[in-house]
């Protein structure tokens, strides 16, 4: 995801029709996922120095946590996490596929393919994904 948004930062600002007499910058911080603290405190000063919009971080329990402090100065939030709860929130949007987003598109690919199984490997954290995504498949979704 960093490198992305670095290089549309670039593409963006190497563009002369796009965006005439402006350059746009960023500026990365990071944060241990242990540690809300210093995450909140970072987009807090990211915030204090004009910060028009903060991406991610992709940890929910930081992402939550940032999320709320981009609520609370209507300041924009873009996140690219597996967000469980799907919950609209006023200033945040989510470009991390849903659920069942997810499983109609593995379940495309195996119909193209007429593949009749498969095999997922995935990390601890998408395992509830992937049997929401086995239930979805039995059905016939």
């Amino acid at each position: 995801m960093e490198m992305a948004f670095r290089y549309a930062v670039m593409r963006v600002n190497n563009d002369t029709l796009l965006l005439p007499n402006i350059s746009l910058e960023y500026d990365i911080q990071y944060a241990y996922k242990e540690d809300s603290f210093h995450a909140a405190k970072k987009a807090c000063s990211q915030l204090e120095q004009g910060v028009l919009v903060l991406f991610g971080p992709a940890d929910p329990l930081l992402g939550s946590h940032v999320q709320s402090i981009c609520d609370a100065v209507d300041v924009p939030h873009v996140e690219t996490r597996l967000d469980v709860a799907h919950v609209a929130r006023e200033f945040s949007i989510n470009l991390h596929p849903s659920y069942s987003d997810l499983t109609r598109a593995f379940k495309d690919l195996m119909g193209f393919l007429n593949w009749t199984r498969v095999a997922v490997v995935y990390e601890e954290d998408a395992g509830e994904c992937w049997v929401l995504f086995e239930t979805h498949v039995d059905k016939g979704l």
